[in-house]
């Protein structure tokens, strides 16, 4: 009778059974196996961390980063992901490979922009990647750096002089330093990149180019994550908004617009002389036009984003602490003459330097870690398994007391000499063969641009702001509140 009553039960709805049967064994099985014998069982970590990647997503979706400190200077993020939280995690990590030690490599599901191409941020073969860095790093030296010099000083002259017009203008409201830095860092940027800015500061107002990437740069995660989690291909999408991903599209669309308009230019004048960076790279023939156009949008979006929030933040970190503001004004006017404020001459300021150092620390540009694949080595005194994703978040090394004395006090003196213990340096640019190739650039924009702002006016906030960095969420870039400033023009009180 039994027999009878199975035989009549349609084939359909019992092969449905039995797939859900199965994968309810599966999920379970799965669950058994990275929760208790999984090679990373052993660290501590959110349980769902150990079994889905969908707390990574929304780790670099839009958490902020502090919550990950209490959890240790270990902690397991992803099935198979650990991150870590010291400095000596960081070197061991992201240094340069040695006869001892085997290197670990990018995480190819992470580096996924979505393109057809992989170039230097996104590239994974070290080989391909050494002779792409190659090709760009004459535009990085410090020679080419002191023949670009004037071009940070046209358009940084050109923003002092717009935020104090702005600041009168609002009378008493102040300049929102948060949307205004973006204006100098693409412009520089865009006249480094193309030989052609975006006009920003001209226009008190960012480029469309520039508010398509701040409105989409986290639909960017999205091949990354599709990568990791494929039978959630269907939903992710739905997980960041349609004009999100629309935008997205507009941008590639206007960059490679861009890249043709400079390609064209270079080919109707080969002899013609350009300070720019993709000048050789499109003379040596060696990358196609998707190519070309991938390495534009990670070189103005790695170049200007990064020194926006560098200075960004430093201008919130002076104004919040008066005595250290008013300390750098008396180390900078003590120059004597604001066309003296140099590369050169600036660069051996000590507390300028100092305040960027702890600027750069308290709120590094870029606050997550980068994910690599661990070969089978020790990471700060922890064997990790070959295959591995190992990560150390820059927010999290910083932020970590056990590393830092008051870890969350801004402090430049903890850089001088006489501020005790030595303190690493230059976390925020990384480290290693795959280490920010702009670094000196980057650091010859926030000199001669906060020198100049803080030269020339007297600044505070407009009004309270609260928490702002606290408050500060990372979209894969930092979105932040509106910092409003008010700029007195030095000596009008």
């Amino acid at each position: 009778m039994a027999l009878i009553e199975l035989i009549s039960v349609p084939a359909a709805s019992l092969l449905a059974a039995l797939c859900v049967t199965g994968l309810l064994c599966y999920c379970f099985g799965w669950c058994v196996y990275t929760l208790y014998f999984h090679p990373l069982a052993k660290y501590p970590g959110p349980k769902f961390a150990a079994i889905t990647q969908v707390s990574v997503f929304m780790y670099f979706k839009s958490v902020h980063l502090t919550n990950r400190i209490s959890l240790g200077n270990v902690v397991r993020v992803a099935p198979n992901e650990l991150s870590f939280n010291t400095v000596q995690a960081h070197h061991d990590i992201y240094s340069v490979p040695s006869r001892n030690k085997k290197p670990f490599t990018k995480d190819a599901t992470f580096y996924n922009n979505g393109d057809s191409v992989r170039v230097l941020f996104f590239e994974i073969d070290a080989t391909e990647h050494a002779w792409q860095r190659k090709l760009l790093a004459a535009g990085f030296s410090a020679g080419a750096l002191r023949k670009q010099e004037h071009v940070v000083h046209q358009y940084v002259d050109l923003f002092v002089q717009k935020v104090g017009s702005l600041s009168v203008a609002s009378h008493g409201v102040g300049v929102n330093i948060t949307e205004a830095m973006l204006w100098l860092g693409f412009d520089i940027m865009g006249e480094m990149t193309f030989s052609e800015s975006f006009g920003a500061i001209e226009a008190s107002k960012a480029h469309f180019w520039i508010s398509l990437l701040r409105d989409s740069a986290h639909a960017g995660i999205l091949p990354a994550f599709a990568e990791r989690m494929p039978l959630l291909r269907l939903i992710l999408p739905y997980m960041v908004s349609k004009s999100a991903i629309k935008n997205r599209v507009k941008h590639y669309e206007y960059t490679q617009e861009t890249v043709r308009k400079r390609m064209r230019l270079q080919e109707e004048n080969p002899d013609r002389e350009t300070a720019d960076l993709f000048g050789p790279v499109i003379a040596s023939g060696k990358m196609d036009e998707a190519s070309l156009v991938s390495l534009a949008q990670a070189m103005v979006i790695a170049g200007a984003d990064t020194v926006s929030h560098a200075l960004t933040g430093a201008t919130y970190f002076l104004c919040a602490n008066p005595a250290c503001l008013k300390e750098l004004q008396d180390e900078i006017r003590g120059l004597g003459n604001y066309n003296e404020l140099t590369g050169t001459r600036l660069g051996s300021l000590r507390y300028l330097n100092a305040v960027l150092e702890e600027t750069l620390r308290a709120f590094p540009p870029v606050a997550f870690g980068l994910p690599r694949v661990s070969p089978g080595e020790t990471v700060d005194g922890h064997f990790v398994v070959e295959g591995a994703t190992v990560s150390a978040p820059h927010w999290a090394i910083v932020h970590n007391e056990a590393e830092w004395d008051d870890p969350y006090t801004f402090r430049p003196e903890r850089w001088l000499a006489e501020g005790g213990v030595p303190q690493p340096r230059n976390l925020a640019f990384s480290t290693g063969p795959r280490a920010c190739l702009g670094v000196g650039q980057a650091w010859l924009e926030i000199r001669i641009a906060l020198a100049k702002l803080v030269y020339a006016y007297d600044f505070e906030f407009a009004r309270d702001h609260g928490d702002w960095v606290g408050n500060a969420r990372m979209y894969m870039m930092w979105k932040e509140a509106p910092l409003m400033v008010k700029y007195t023009p030095r000596g009008d009180r």
